[in-house]
């Protein structure tokens, strides 16, 4: 199918099924966030926040030359390696609770983290694939990483629930986004512009927390950065879920059988 000869995809409807997804399941699809990306990413800001007042000799002056220094920069590379791999578990996880909520059952916290667990290094290698495509296409002109990363936007939903190997994953990814990139484009920046409005009030709710010390700062950035995560991971699964429908006449109740 040439690019723009599906009309069925439907914007509402994968930005709907996010909502009820999510709002139908809120102690799951929030601890699963805040465990996995709200905690590491409180950590490492919890780091830079006060490593940046231990090495500011007066207001206003840091000293960047810390910044070179193993001590510094250390634990900061430490709090990345496992956000990222916190992270790739979570996409897993959320993708399959997201998958189970929509085929009319009911996830269970233990089963979908169980299941991010054992996706660890497949799925890692999926986001350093990912990253070094989008990236180096991103280098001409942004434009072609954009197109890369709709092409590959549904690649960790196919791996999570269909079983295949992660090459296979890319190559299904771009076959079912075929036809409809421009609706994943408009739906993704719908989200954007969405979280970038509940940044504003967020932002003003760090600011307040900043006065009360470094700890409840890093706290309540970290819950914002993961909530954020939460809403695309889950975002791309329902883009997924719409595309397997429209596309293919798969309908959500019929994606559990296809997993089991």
């Amino acid at each position: 199918m040439a690019e723009g000869e599906d009309g069925r995809y439907e914007i509402a409807s994968v930005i709907s099924r996010a909502f009820d997804t999510i709002t139908s399941n809120v102690p799951l699809f929030v601890g699963l966030a805040l465990i996995l990306a709200g905690i590491p990413a409180a950590a490492a800001n919890w780091w830079q926040l006060s490593q940046t007042i231990s090495y500011t000799t007066a207001p206003g002056q840091f000293i960047s030359s810390t910044v070179f220094t193993s001590g510094y920069f250390g634990p900061i590379l430490i709090a990345g390696l496992v956000s990222m791999v916190s992270g790739v578990v979570l996409q897993a996880a959320l993708t399959r609770a997201t998958v189970t909520h929509l085929s009319g059952e009911k996830p269970n916290f233990g089963q979908c983290l169980m299941v991010g667990l054992t996706m660890i290094l497949p799925m890692i290698g999926i986001a350093i694939l990912l990253s070094l495509g989008v990236g180096l296409a991103s280098l001409l002109l942004i434009v072609p990483g954009i197109i890369l990363w709709l092409c590959w936007s549904v690649v960790v939903p196919v791996y999570v629930q269909e079983k295949v190997g992660v090459f296979e994953a890319f190559g299904r990814s771009m076959a079912l986004t075929s036809g409809s990139r421009w609706r994943i484009f408009l739906t993704m920046l719908v989200v954007v512009i969405g979280l970038w409005l509940l940044s504003i009030p967020a932002g003003m709710l760090t600011l307040a927390a900043a006065s009360a010390g470094t700890v409840a700062s890093a706290i309540v950035a970290g819950a914002i950065s993961a909530l954020g995560s939460m809403a695309m991971v889950t975002v791309q699964a329902c883009i997924y879920v719409e595309l397997r429908d429209v596309k293919e006449g798969v309908a959500p109740a019929d994606l559990e059988a296809i997993f089991a």
